[in-house]
């Protein structure tokens, strides 16, 4: 889905060509839904949700697309079924999967489903939860309040994603040197040096790396005890020295990817069922 046949092209080339459909910007992968608070490790993402002691404590991301292929993890892991692509799920596959939430749901196990990064960090930091799907900025703001949050490694893996900037095609002269000034800049390392600390992973390494500090890139990529302080990006306190990065290196954390965010063949009924899970 990367590279175009040609500059405006509807068509996926087969191979690579000069013209892609997407600038990379950032990625990361997700916990294959929970980071935790609590005294010791999930094993897997919603069965770990679904022990009795998390009973109502439990919250879950409420966006179709991404939350039924974090529930696909956990229906894998737990021996219930073997999906042939966890991103184009088949009807049978969908309704297994949203049959084993909607069970899960009915029986107490969640607190709230959210929408967007306030509703987590207040589930979280309020302790409404103690187990939940985080995002990694999420994660850090918790953590910038004194609050203890871990981003908890899943032995199932983990579902990652990507972004980019796509340029429309209207645009021309002077509005294109622009669109691509700003490009250049956004790569060009500080904005990737911001993700990075937010958890992100800006998608020029190199440049990112030449705009934070040797101990930064030492916590933040190499998962090494951090030599001093480790900030968030408004400058606050997130992780004292000697902190190591929960989850590892940006090598164990990329290579642990099991599937990526996609668009299903079966999307549309997939939202729907998504909904009927939502309102059981």
């Amino acid at each position: 889905m990367f590279y175009l046949t040609d500059k405006t092209s509807k068509t996926f080339a087969t191979e690579p060509t000069e013209w892609i459909t997407l600038i990379p910007d950032h990625l990361q992968r997700r916990h294959a839904g929970h980071p935790a608070r609590f005294d010791r490790p999930a094993d897997r993402e919603l069965e770990g949700a679904a022990e009795p002691e998390f009973k109502g404590k439990a919250s879950i991301l409420n966006i179709p697309s991404i939350g039924i292929m974090d529930a696909a993890m956990v229906v894998e892991s737990s021996g219930l079924h073997t999906y042939a692509d966890k991103g184009n799920m088949t009807k049978a596959e969908i309704d297994l999967t949203m049959k084993v939430l909607t069970e899960a749901k009915q029986a107490g196990q969640f607190r709230a489903f959210w929408q967007d990064f306030n509703e987590s960090v207040n589930l979280m930091a309020s302790g409404e939860t103690v187990i939940q799907s985080m995002w990694s900025p999420a994660v850090t703001k918790v953590r910038s309040m004194g609050i203890a949050c871990t981003f908890q490694p899943l032995k199932e893996g983990y579902r990652a994603w990507a972004s980019g900037f796509g340029l429309p095609k209207t645009l021309k002269d002077r509005k294109l040197d622009a669109a691509y000034d700003f490009v250049n800049w956004f790569l060009s390392g500080w904005a990737g040096a911001y993700l990075n600390r937010q958890g992100y992973y800006s998608a020029v390494l190199e440049t990112a790396k030449a705009n934070m500090e040797p101990y930064e890139w030492a916590y933040w990529m190499d998962g090494k005890p951090a030599a001093q302080d480790i900030k968030a990006p408004d400058g606050t306190v997130m992780e004292k020295a000697g902190a190591v990065r929960d989850g590892g290196s940006y090598d164990q954390r990329m290579g642990g990817v099991a599937c990526w965010n996609a668009v299903m063949d079966e999307n549309e009924y997939m939202v729907r069922k998504w909904n009927e899970f939502i309102a059981a």
